[in-house]
């Protein structure tokens, strides 16, 4: 174990050595002085950061009030009773941006849980982070603690909001806790910032440790302890942001892995989310925005022969070997946007030659800006034989702004996978890089009900009401369906026909089948992913975004959005 270590450690090291002698790592250029900005200019950053600021807090408001409501229904009721299942899965119903809810007794004990998937080793275990005293919660007096943000044990992160519970002879009992993705918190509305003004923002705790960004290899950094990366202007604009709840500032920002260097400017206010914490939000200008244009400069027929290539290059050299090839920036496997990636099938980033910093780091739970996790949907194809697959990411060629992606991948063997991307430049999504982010929570919200409503009244009565149009869990622009493991769609009230057949073997032109991946994604738990679906109404393939669910172990729910 010891030697494999040091192997693995000895080799990412290599492989770094190499790419700073090919000059993918360039030396830090010198730092330019700050430029004057206008009252005016900051006044009208601040301008679009109060109203985003607004609809960010509606948010946690509404989060923290069905929290607390919740924890007053379950005042007084066993935890081992059916009730507090069925209330933790309501919640999460009805809270989208949530990935889970528990119930803890007053020891810290996990009694009870929402993912099926830890409710065997999980419930019954000791929780040892966001410990809070039956003082510290009375407290916060009718309103919910939130935690500092956390690493969870599945690999999520984000942060807890808590509410006490307690018996029915009013003694504490424990609390309800909620686990939150705040980066979508975050980012759902910050995609407007980008389309609409070219804004984005970055949130960070009062102790300096970034919630969101972005660049989500900056979240989790504490900015209290800089690196060589920071300039002094930087680190001045930080203590400055952290020392007071509103303010504006300037300041000289490296971007990606040192590419370039330019002055950001920037404007913050505080966020009270809840007691125990308070986040500083901050809108900044200069980011990268793609150019219009409507040019493939790679066909998907280029691209697999591409990635067929270096298939063939990896399976003819060592692994060391080819990796230095995809990694090396004046090699043959890259040209443009076009370059080789590769992972291994646990999610360890292998080759990434415009972001060499991410090579040897676990990239797993990655996500793009909708949250889709485009690294476990790439590994899901790979593990099948290999295909393409969709996410939204930045084009190097665009200045890192965020595209749609079409990437080709194939697993070299049972450890590692390669793979490369086009960017879609001919469609909707490709510039406008933003998913409606409040129809996105309704599609989720949407599928989660149709879970709690199973657990309630059974799946056949749930598959009723997809095919019913006046029912209560129809939204407008959502199309749900039910399908079973093997394939046979229970219910779509959208092309009611193919109900009761097998659509495991019908593909798009990219030859994904919208039944297999989803089939796929709801064994791992569930989540989101894009694909192409032919509407027979506009006579033409259309994205969509789609959100799967377990509906129990034998069948799964899910629902789509048209993007465009």
């Amino acid at each position: 174990m010891l030697r494999h270590a040091f192997s693995k450690i000895l080799f990412i090291l290599v492989v770094l050595l190499f790419i700073s002698a090919s000059g993918c790592i360039q030396e830090k250029q010198e730092t330019p002085e700050l430029q004057p900005v206008s009252d005016e200019y900051y006044a009208k950053m601040d301008t679009v950061l109060y109203p985003y600021m607004q609809t960010v807090d509606e948010q946690m408001q509404e989060i923290t009030a069905l929290v607390w409501e919740t924890a007053r229904e379950l005042d007084g009721v066993p935890m081992d009773d059916p009730a507090v299942d069925l209330a933790l899965l309501k919640l999460k119903s009805e809270i989208p941006l949530s990935f889970d809810s528990g119930r803890l007794d007053k020891d810290n004990v996990l009694r009870a849980v929402t993912n099926e998937q830890y409710i065997e080793w999980s419930v019954g275990t000791y929780i040892g982070e966001n410990q809070y005293t039956e003082e510290e919660l009375k407290a916060a007096g009718e309103n919910c603690t939130i935690s500092p943000f956390t690493l969870f044990d599945n690999g999520e992160q984000g942060v807890m909001v808590i509410a006490p519970v307690y018996d029915a002879n009013g003694n504490f009992d424990g609390t309800l806790q909620v686990a939150l993705d705040v980066g979508y918190l975050f980012s759902g509305p910050a995609e407007e910032l980008r389309t609409k003004y070219g804004y984005t923002v970055w949130a960070v705790q009062d102790d300096g440790i970034v919630i969101y960004d972005e660049d989500t290899q900056e979240i989790g950094v504490n900015l209290t302890k800089p690196t060589s990366a920071y300039t002094p202007s930087l680190n001045s604009a930080i203590a400055d942001i952290l020392a007071n709840e509103s303010g504006q500032t300037s300041y000289i920002f490296y971007t990606l892995d040192w590419h370039d260097i330019n002055q950001t400017n920037a404007v913050w206010s505080t966020l009270d989310p809840g007691y125990g914490q308070n986040w500083r939000v901050v809108l900044i200008d200069n980011v990268p925005m793609p150019r219009m244009t409507s040019e493939l400069t790679v066909t998907q027929d280029e691209l697999k022969a591409f990635v067929t290539n270096a298939y063939v290059y990896a399976r003819t050299h060592e692994k060391t070997e080819a990796l230095a090839a995809f990694n090396d920036p004046k090699g043959e496997f890259i040209d443009g946007e076009l370059y080789i990636f590769a992972e291994t099938l646990n999610g360890t980033m292998l080759s990434l030659p415009y972001q060499p910093a991410l090579i040897g780091t676990d990239q797993w739970m990655a996500e793009d800006t909708t949250g889709v996790k485009y690294i476990q949907r790439q590994i899901a194809r790979a593990e099948q034989g290999g295909g393409y697959v969709m996410y939204l990411y930045p084009n190097p060629t665009q200045d890192f702004a965020t595209e749609l992606k079409l990437a080709y991948v194939m697993p070299i063997d049972n450890e590692w996978f390669i793979g490369a991307g086009i960017y879609e430049h001919n469609t909707l999504l490709a510039h406008s890089t933003s998913v409606d982010w409040q129809k996105r929570n309704e599609l989720i919200k949407q599928v989660r009900t149709m879970q709690y409503l199973a657990e309630v009244e059974g799946v056949s009565a749930v598959t009723d009401m997809m095919m019913d149009p006046n029912s209560d869990i129809q939204v407008e622009g959502l199309y749900p369906m039910a399908i079973t493991e093997n394939g046979t769609v229970l219910a779509f009230a959208r092309n009611p026909d193919i109900v009761g057949t097998n659509q495991l073997g019908r593909v798009n032109s990219l030859d994904i089948s919208l039944i297999r991946e989803g089939i796929s994604l709801g064994k791992e738990g569930g989540g989101l992913m894009y694909t192409l679906l032919w509407d027979s109404t506009l006579n033409k393939e259309i994205f969509i975004l789609v959100y799967v669910v377990p509906a129990d172990d034998d069948a799964y729910f899910a629902s789509f959005m048209i993007l465009e």
